[in-house]
C-alpha cells in the first residue's frame, strides 16, 4: 500500500490568547495596585464579605475533566479498514513511547509529540486533582487577607509571565521546525525536547497554582482562596483541552489515512487560555478588601 504523507502544517499549533494578552493587563493591574487603588462602586465599597465568583460552564466543566486521566485513544469514527496498515498510536506509557520511536511508523512525529504530552499530565493527575478541589490547606499559620493578597499577586504574575514565555516558545522556529518537517526528515530528538519543554511550562505553573490553594489562610479568606482558583485553572484547563485535542487528531489521521492518495489536512490543535469576563475585576474587589 502506497504511504501517504501527513501534512504537518495541517496542525498549527499556536498559542491562542482569546482574552487578548491578558497578561499584560494583569501586570498592569498589579502596577497599578502598587500605586493605589481607583474608586470601586458603592456596594462594593460598602460589601464586607463577598460571595463566590461564579464559574462559567465551560471553565467549570474542564476542571471536572481534571480529575481523570487523559485516554489517548478517542473513539474511532470511521471504522477499522480490512487492509488497516500498521500506524502509530499515541502511548500511555514510556515503554510505549520507546516503542513508538523505534519502528516509526506513519504518523510517529504526532504520535510522539502527543505522548510525551499525555505521560507528563497524567504524571502529575493527583496534584491537578487537588487544584481542582480548590482550597486544600497545608501545614503552617493561617494567613490573613492582606498577607495572602501578597502572595496571590506574587504567583499570579508569574503564571502570566509563564503564560508569555509559552506564547514565545510556541511560536519560535524551533518549535514550528521541530513539527512541520516532513515525516521522513523528522528529528525524534527534537520533537521529545519541544514536548518535554512545553510541559515544563505545565509543571511550573501547576506549582504557583498549588501555593496559590495549599497555602492555608484565616476562615475570611477563604472565598478569595476560591476565586483564585478559578484564575489558575484557566491555563491548565487549557493544556488538558489541547493535549485532548491532540490524541483526537493523531487518530483522525489513523481514520484518514488508509484511505488518502496523498496528504492529508487535519483541523488546527490550539493551546487556548481563556480569562473570563469579570474573574480579575471579583480578585481586584478582594485585594481592595484586605488592603484598605
Amino acid at each position: 500500500m502506497k504511504r501517504a504523507g501527513l501534512i504537518a502544517g495541517g496542525v498549527v499549533l499556536v498559542l491562542a490568547l482569546l482574552a487578548g494578552s491578558w497578561w499584560l493587563g494583569l501586570v498592569s493591574v498589579a502596577v497599578m495596585g502598587a500605586i493605589g487603588w481607583t474608586e470601586y462602586s458603592a456596594w462594593a465599597r460598602a460589601s464586607q464579605e463577598l460571595e463566590p465568583w461564579p464559574w462559567p460552564a465551560e471553565l467549570r466543566a474542564g476542571a471536572e475533566a481534571m480529575v481523570r486521566r487523559i485516554d489517548p485513544t478517542p473513539e474511532r469514527i470511521i471504522p477499522l479498514a480490512a487492509n488497516q496498515p500498521d500506524l502509530a498510536q499515541v502511548a500511555s506509557t514510556f515503554e510505549g513511547l520507546e516503542q513508538l520511536l523505534a519502528e516509526r511508523l506513519p504518523l510517529w512525529p504526532w504520535a510522539v509529540f502527543a505522548s510525551v504530552l499525555v505521560l507528563r499530565r497524567n504524571a502529575v493527575q493527583r496534584r491537578l486533582r487537588n487544584c481542582a478541589l480548590g482550597y486544600q490547606p497545608g501545614r503552617g499559620r493561617p494567613l490573613n487577607g492582606q498577607q495572602y493578597s501578597h502572595l496571590v499577586w506574587k504567583e499570579m504574575s508569574k503564571i502570566c509571565e509563564i503564560v508569555h514565555q509559552l506564547e514565545t516558545f510556541m511560536l519560535s522556529p524551533a518549535f514550528t521546525g521541530a513539527l512541520n518537517a516532513p515525516e521522513c526528515a523528522a528529528d525524534a530528538d527534537s520533537i521529545v525536547h519541544i514536548a518535554s519543554r512545553l510541559m515544563d511550562y505545565h509543571e511550573d505553573i501547576l506549582r504557583a497554582a498549588e501555593r496559590c490553594l495549599q497555602t492555608p489562610v484565616e476562615a475570611d479568606v477563604i472565598v478569595f482562596v476560591q476565586d483564585v482558583c478559578a484564575f489558575a485553572m484557566c491555563p491548565l484547563v487549557g493544556y488538558d483541552k489541547f493535549i485532548a485535542t491532540m490524541c483526537s487528531r493523531v487518530a483522525e489521521g489513523q481514520e484518514l489515512l488508509p484511505y488518502a492518495n496523498g496528504v492529508i489536512e487535519l483541523d488546527e490543535a490550539l493551546l487556548g487560555i481563556d480569562l473570563p469576563d469579570g474573574l480579575m475585576e471579583q480578585i481586584n474587589r478582594h485585594t481592595k478588601k484586605f488592603n484598605p
